[in-house]
């Protein structure tokens, strides 16, 4: 069904737009500005902070543009003298009490309430009375520091705890200018969507306890457009680099704009746990068990273990005798890549990606009506769609398990999964693994798993990898690096590359682009779709049931 069509003319120019869009939105549609604070596409509308009003021909007053759908014929006029006038009276009067303390504001440098005095306040204060002080850097939460001397009232966090998360924890209280914002009685704001008040509030009154006095926003030396690699949703996110101590370091991630899959939003899980990837535990160098002890070795030494240890148990006990584990963390290139050399090359037909009932088709299902998702990987569709299963008589994650305790399996390599801690409740798991001639686990962690493996390679983090996800919807997603691998680690493609090229077996060289070119061509769903096609915002699959 079509929307009929309204035409009005915004500082003599003609524009057509939606019947119902207000005058703010048909401005910022055809590249108008007007400025705003209370305004938010994703918010309900309330008109309060009278930021955005304009001059409507026929009009005795001015009008605020968020609130006043437009209509044929009418005409408006976004920087008449009047309406300059309006705006500066506006900014005057929000900066009676405000803090001037831009300099130790996290907001600094990103702040509307900055941006606008600067192009439409007034150049200098007439107030000479003393400001009305307020209560500074008060935790209201796991995540938030609140600084209510620089709050505006704007509403954009209360109303996102009301009509979003629905927890509504956030009132104005008061009346005047002692109306303030605050927490209802025995209340924290504490909801798991939280973080998302502090890229609402238009200035810094609402701040991000892990972010506080990190960095601004020149600081940074990289704003990476990725994906979170946390659940199966795919939020779109912005990763916040500057250099700090220890080089590069991740500050801060921030939901990126993609209406198909996250909106303006993420989770709290998403936003704020990410420094596991920046931890000196990690592993940064292969490992291999010699007399009973991890010691380091070269990438060299470790493939050709891996190498000679596969080819000698395919020789005495068959390709049947080996199994992968492959996590739904590895890219659709990772998995591509590990379907094409153990299960193509060399025949090994006990593959599977499954570790949690949520993995199975039809077990992912929404943790609320927004964004969060009881898979916790995010990529098994992608497993899915490149046939990261058992072939016909092979085993899957739990029967490997149970063949490995009876002595039926010889090796098992193990990707991105600690095993002993996710399934030990239904398994011996650990005896199971005792009993493998060899274990090669490749992991971020020396995890409980780890320990036990004859070979331990470093892996990467989300935020270190290049490629792509595929989202619970079947939308494919890129990822692009915002860290420099840990230690010695190198990329998995890289790995199984070598590892082929040793046992001198054919796979899908050069980089990641290259491996995904390939998956596309074997791949019926992905036919088609071309790096360049996935662009920033993803592509949905064409056949998205294929990769149930």
């Amino acid at each position: 069904m079509g929307y009929s069509l309204v035409e009005l003319i915004i500082d003599g120019r003609p524009v057509q737009v939606p019947a119902g869009t207000s005058i703010l939105e048909a401005a910022l549609q055809t590249g108008g500005d007007i400025p705003y604070f209370c305004y938010h596409p994703k918010l309900r509308v309330v008109g309060s902070c009278r930021m955005c009003q304009v001059e409507v021909q026929g009009s005795p007053k001015l009008v605020i543009s968020c609130a006043t759908p437009v209509a044929d014929g009418m005409e408006v006029l976004t920087a008449s003298e009047r309406v300059k006038k309006a705006r500066n009276a506006v900014l005057e009067f929000l900066l009676l009490n405000h803090p001037l303390d831009c300099p130790v504001c996290d907001k600094g440098g990103e702040c509307p309430l900055q941006n606008y005095t600067l192009t439409f306040g007034p150049g200098e204060s007439r107030f000479i009375e003393p400001k009305i002080h307020r209560i500074k850097h008060q935790p209201i939460g796991p995540f938030i520091v609140f600084d209510a001397e620089r709050c505006i009232l704007c509403t954009r966090c209360v109303r996102f705890c009301q009509d979003v998360t629905g927890t509504s924890e956030l009132g104005v209280f008061g009346r005047g200018d002692r109306s303030e914002i605050g927490l209802f009685p025995g209340r924290s704001l504490d909801n798991r969507y939280s973080g998302n008040v502090i890229d609402l509030c238009p200035v810094g009154a609402l701040t991000s306890r892990d972010y506080r006095f990190q960095a601004r926003p020149w600081d940074l030396i990289k704003q990476v457009p990725s994906i979170c690699g946390l659940c199966s949703a795919g939020c779109n996110i912005t990763v916040d680099v500057r250099y700090k101590e220890r080089g590069a370091q991740m500050l801060r991630i921030r939901p990126r704009v993609n209406n198909a899959v996250n909106g303006h939003w993420m989770c709290d899980e998403g936003r704020f746990e990410f420094h596991f990837a920046e931890d000196a535990g990690r592993i940064g160098t292969p490992l291999i068990e010699q007399q009973s002890e991890l010691l380091p070795v070269s990438w060299d030494a470790a493939i050709d273990r891996i190498a000679g240890d596969i080819v000698r148990i395919i020789r005495e006990k068959g390709a049947e005798a080996i199994g992968v584990i492959a996590s739904a963390r590895l890219t659709n290139e990772e998995a591509f890549l590990v379907r094409q050399l153990f299960g193509e090359q060399l025949g090994i037909p006990h593959i599977d990606y499954r570790v949690k009932r949520s993995q199975e088709p039809g077990g992912d299902a929404p943790e609320d009506d927004l964004l969060r998702r009881t898979d916790k990987y995010p990529n098994s569709v992608g497993m899915r769609m490149l046939g990261l299963l058992p072939k016909t008589h092979g085993m899957g994650t739990r029967e490997m398990l149970s063949a490995a305790t009876e002595g039926r399996l010889a090796a098992l390599l193990v990707f991105e999964e600690d095993l002993v801690a996710a399934l030990s409740g239904e398994f011996a798991v650990a005896e199971a693994l005792k009993k493998l001639g060899l274990l090669v686990v490749h992991d971020l962690f020396l995890t409980a798993t780890a320990k036990l493996a004859h070979v331990v390679l470093p892996g990467l983090s989300s935020y270190e990898k290049e490629g792509t996800f595929t989202n619970c919807a079947g939308r494919v997603q890129r990822l692009h690096p915002a860290l420099e691998p840990f230690g010695r680690t190198i990329p998995l493609v890289e790995f199984l590359q070598r590892l082929a090229y040793r046992m001198e077996l054919p796979l899908t060289e050069g980089n990641t682009e290259a491996v995904w070119n390939e998956l596309a061509r074997s791949v019926p769903v992905c036919a088609g779709v071309t790096y360049e096609s996935i662009g920033e915002l993803g592509t949905p699959l064409a056949d998205t049931p294929a990769a149930r």
